[in-house]
């Protein structure tokens, strides 16, 4: 298939080829900034796949069938940038001249949604190529749901250029493994294996072989001449016999491509210093010479070379008009005969949000309970309102509470479930996550103890980074972990998850407001968000207050960073202070509020104080900041605030300000029963009033 095509259109592959050197080299240069190892060196990798192999359309950017492509090695971004150029994409000229300047389409790493026909952020080596791995599982998911014997309206590939870098890094040997052995045919990797890396050739660093070890993932491996459109053309011929296999029968491919970096410079051609450095103006000019392009101005492209380039792009986007045609038969077809596949297909690629938990669910949100049980239920009704909400949790299903009850677990036959087996794979986990939400169709969860969220970080932050809503389920969120000691109790993981930008964190102090949070992050559609959850019991927070609290006053909360839970006693005459705390320390603040005002204390003149104490509860402190009419409101600067939270105080400095202070742990746990721990590390009411009073030098 893709040999006969080289063989018809090889001299416009070849100059398409050539315009996307041309463009990489300027680029570079005018930035002075920027890597062009990869546009020189990849030029007939990435020129085969967006020109010979890939169904994709600048018309239809956003077509639901389209082919997937990543490029993990996203330092090499203007080979991308100049490829959607040249297929029409919405990157002019201008764009590529403005390569890593503010504001422009062309950053120095691929960014999603900034830039037309980007698919992923793509810059932390090993991110992309295990996105990829979520994106093909996405598709497989989806075609499970869609397909039938008469319809295959999902029935796309996942491409990747990766490089050395990517392999070598851990993530991408997690994705991949759970790839292979998930039988994900339709995941096809082109590893652009040129050998170096910015410090040298791979050889000071690297020696395995990677053919093998991806054989023993499970991954089928071909080699071609990376510089080669017929090579190449073969090895995706058997690459696309693999993956037109049914479920189960072959694994994903792994294309080793032997290439030279820097191709067409013949100063800088097969060295390691094209790896990462622009080239000076003299040698770009001497590479155009060499590449037989007389006119050396800055951006130039031959007209033959550009129109070869529209020529294949037409052709590659013929399968986007031709699919939408068909498939406005086919939802009359559904809708005649099977309503229920229409109805979901308007669900997962419709609707313009997810829906809310059923007001009967928040009803009886009452009880004594940990909040990762609370979380496990608000999963399964959130779940069953929206049929999108997909993902697991690495090895730890049982204790994250986050397998769905009437849904099976996919596998490498039969993708038709909702549950997945991450295996101990956080990172990996995340990052495949991430790739599953970035398809389209399906939203992700996953799941670990929140210690692990270190594992978990990198693709949590590129999920920010990418405003997009994938959900990072984190039990176990204290010491109170208890007997497994230090190496499981989260210290500073949740001022470190707050310190990330554009991630919601959400730290629920009881079963309410675990609904609450839950809601709040399927809803959100333009961040990811993360929930901390307990391993123990927690009150019910409505047994400690006069009234209960409405669903409307804890979500309103939630989007504000706080909310008022007791308020000052109506004494006059009395010293105010302010408790403010998140997760398990709220009822600890509520109940100490209790003992403050009903102590008779002195100051230090011996002279008889009365305490007035209101409780804010902030499952988002970072959000409270945020929001200073909230903040002001609530915790008044003039009134000392104390904070109270069984981990790192750094959230909270900047709320209780120089007049509070902060309860807190700084150092690591212990391990002993968690009832234990609480008094050893002074968790308690009673201890959370000693130390108010002593910074109020009351006794």
């Amino acid at each position: 298939m893709f040999t006969q095509f080289v063989s018809e259109h090889k001299n416009d592959l070849e100059n398409t080829a050539l315009a996307v050197r041309l463009l990489g080299m300027d680029a570079v240069l005018k930035a002075k900034s920027g890597h062009v190892g990869l546009p020189l060196g990849g030029a007939e990798l990435g020129t085969f796949l967006y020109f010979a192999v890939m169904n994709h359309s600048a018309k239809q950017p956003q077509w639901i069938d389209r082919d997937r492509f990543v490029l993990s090695a996203g330092h090499g971004s203007m080979l991308q940038y100049a490829l959607l150029h040249l297929a029409q994409y919405d990157l002019s000229k201008e764009d590529l001249m403005n390569f890593r300047q503010l504001g422009s389409k062309t950053p120095g790493h691929p960014e999603y949604g900034h830039t037309a026909g980007v698919e992923c952020t793509t810059g932390p080596l090993g991110q992309g190529i295990s996105n990829a791995v979520g994106m093909a599982l996405a598709e497989r998911m989806l075609a499970a749901r869609f397909n039938d014997s008469n319809h295959s309206v999902i029935d796309h590939k996942t491409y990747v250029i990766a490089g050395d870098g990517c392999l070598m890094e851990g993530v991408s040997a997690e994705a991949c493994s759970l790839a292979g052995h998930l039988k994900l045919n339709r995941l096809i990797v082109l590893y652009d294996a040129n050998n170096i890396t910015i410090d040298g050739t791979i050889d000071i660093a690297f020696s395995e072989n990677v053919g093998k070890r991806y054989e023993a993932y499970g991954w089928n491996i071909l080699e071609a001449d990376g510089n080669d459109f017929v090579s190449l053309a073969k090895a995706m011929d058997k690459a696309h016999h693999f993956a037109s296999m049914p479920n189960g029968e072959s694994g994903p491919t792994l294309i080793i491509c032997k290439g030279i970096p820097g191709k067409g410079s013949p100063k800088w051609e097969g060295k390691p210093k094209i790896h990462g450095n622009p080239m000076s103006a003299e040698d770009v000019i001497d590479a155009k010479k060499h590449l037989g392009v007389t006119h050396t101005e800055p951006f130039y492209v031959p007209n033959a070379c550009l129109e070869s380039a529209y020529k294949l792009a037409n052709i590659r986007g013929q399968k986007a008009k031709k699919w939408s045609e068909l498939f406005d038969g086919v939802k009359i077809h559904w809708e005649k005969t099977q309503p229920e596949k229409a109805k979901l297909w308007q669900n997962l690629f419709e609707s313009e949000t997810y829906n809310e938990m059923r007001k009967e669910s928040f009803a009886q949100a009452k009880g004594k309970m940990a909040t990762r049980t609370a979380s496990g239920k608000a999963l399964i009704e959130l779940a069953q309102e929206n049929p999108g909400l997909v993902g697991g949790s690495a090895d730890l299903a049982g204790s994250n509470l986050t397998t769905l009850p009437n849904s099976t677990f996919i596998n490498a036959k039969d993708f038709s479930g909702r549950n997945i087996h991450f295996g101990v794979r956080e990172h990996g986990m995340a990052a495949i996550c991430n790739g599953i939400t970035l398809h389209g169709g399906l939203r992700a969860y996953c799941a670990t103890f929140a210690v692990f969220s270190d594992y978990m970080r990198p693709a949590i932050r590129l999920a920010a980074l990418m405003k997009i809503p994938t959900l990072f389920i984190l039990t176990h969120d204290s010491y109170a972990v208890g007997e497994d000691g230090p190496t499981h109790q989260p210290i500073e993981h949740a001022a470190a998850l707050r310190a990330i930008p554009e991630l919601n964190v959400y730290r629920p102090a009881d079963i309410l407001e675990t609904y609450a949070a839950w809601e709040s992050a399927v809803l959100c559609e333009n961040k990811p968000s993360a929930l901390l959850l307990t391993r123990q019991d927690l009150e019910d927070l409505d047994t400690l207050l006069p009234a209960q609290r409405s669903k409307e006053v804890v979500k309103e909360g939630l989007s504000k960073g706080a909310y008022l839970l007791k308020e000052f006693s109506v004494e006059e005459n009395s010293q105010k202070i302010v408790l403010i705390a998140s997760g398990s320390e709220v009822s600890i603040a509520l109940t100490a509020s209790q003992l403050l005002e009903s102590k008779a204390v002195e100051n230090t003149a011996g002279e008889k104080v009365k305490l007035s104490v209101r409780v804010v509860s902030s499952q988002c402190p970072q959000v409270l900041v945020e929001n200073p009419l909230t903040l002001n409101k609530l915790v008044p600067k003039e009134i000392p605030i104390y904070a109270i939270e069984a981990g790192s105080p750094q959230s909270w400095g900047e709320i209780v300000g120089r007049n509070g202070a902060i309860f807190s742990l700084k150092t690591f746990g212990s391990s002993a029963p968690a009832s234990v721990l609480a008094k050893h590390f002074g968790f308690t009411p009673e201890a959370f009033c000693s130390f108010v009073l002593n910074q109020l030098n009351l006794r």
